[in-house]
């Protein structure tokens, strides 16, 4: 299988955006009209940088998974795909359950763990595993309709999604209002898997890639501005529309990074550096473990970090250090046969 190695500097880009996220997180949580205003755009610059990670990650998928043309049964795809989630899925919240439960958050109960791991309220970022594994097990059937489609096609189920997901949810934030119309089959993240197949399948005109990348600029400002203004509005609580992966402008942002990625700045590159490749083919690992290290391991660094440093520079300082800890524990995981199926 032919290997295209923007996709791997985009999966590199989406794994520092989601730890950018997380770090950021206590940042742009506390009131501007209450703190240091600069302080507080710090955090909201780099959560601006950051908020197509998620979209970007399943876009890949959709475009690995979507344009495979190898011939499996709907069995043997999910019996290779599942299992590579459900295992890290389970031991990562027995994991993080435990972690929870040795500072006295949790109880130490199977019937708890049981109730929190079917309902997804062990750690905030094991959603997305949730999201992964619901997309595989509807994927043989959206290669039944992809195979099958026209470039038409396509766009017309784009073009539902898009109408339903992003341009309702921001009628739901401006007017309070939306459509009450049946089109849960292209709502929320199968639009990004379907998208990042589009994007990868059919090559854009040079004045489409020119549009995207100034509709990606005006989607960086519009979340910076209007998460500010909407934060001000609201008396200083975090507006958090503009960071939502289904607002228009993370999803303008999402489309033109992954068109900047794969068009212009990795176009004719050929190879890719072995370190890097490693982090590519790690990074679900590393998403898997950062939020123990930042949570658990290392808080009293990263505490220390933002006593000396301004968020401006305390911000990637702190991204550094929890990727550079993040990638060790993958890397020792990946050595030991019994643990290294938990890294996918």
């Amino acid at each position: 299988m032919t290997r295209y190695y923007y996709l791997d500097y985009l999966r590199i880009y989406a794994t520092i955006a989601v730890v950018t996220i997380h770090v950021s997180a206590s940042i742009v949580s506390a009131n501007p009209l209450e703190t240091d205003l600069f302080r507080w755009f710090s955090g909201n610059f780099y959560e601006t940088l950051s908020r197509a990670s998620v979209p970007i990650f399943v876009m890949i998928s959709g475009a690995l998974l979507l344009n495979d043309n190898r011939s499996l049964t709907t069995l043997q795809f999910l019996k290779k795909r599942v299992s590579k989630i459900v295992i890290p899925l389970v031991a990562w919240s027995i994991i993080y359950y435990l972690a929870k439960a040795f500072k006295n958050i949790n109880v130490y109960s199977i019937k708890e763990f049981i109730y929190q791991f079917f309902t997804d309220n062990i750690v905030a970022h094991l959603w997305f595993m949730y999201t992964i594994l619901g997309l595989y097990l509807i994927t043989p059937l959206l290669k039944i309709l992809v195979r099958n489609a026209t470039k038409k096609d396509v766009e017309y189920f784009l073009g539902l999604w898009i109408f339903a997901s992003i341009i309702g949810k921001l009628m739901v934030y401006l007017i309070g209002f939306s459509l009450s119309i049946e089109l849960f089959f292209v709502t929320n993240f199968v639009g990004y898997f379907v998208l990042g197949y589009y994007l990868f399948k059919y090559q854009l005109s040079k004045n489409l890639i020119g549009f995207s990348q100034i509709s990606m600029v005006i989607g960086l400002l519009g979340t910076f501005f209007f998460t500010y203004y909407g934060t001000i509005k609201t008396g200083g609580n975090l507006d958090q529309y503009w960071y939502a992966y289904h607002s228009i402008t993370v999803f303008m942002i999402a489309v033109g990074i992954f068109i900047l990625f794969k068009d212009i700045l990795y176009k004719s590159k050929l190879d890719i550096n072995s370190k890097l490749n490693w982090f590519s083919q790690s990074s679900f690992g590393i998403y898997l473990v950062h939020l123990l290290v930042l949570n658990y391991l290392f808080s009293a660094i990263i505490g220390k970090v933002w006593d000396h440093l301004h968020p401006i520079i305390g911000i990637p300082v702190n991204v550094a250090i929890v990727i550079i800890i993040s990638a060790i524990i993958t890397f020792i995981i990946q050595k030991i046969p019994v643990l290294k199926k938990i890294m996918p």
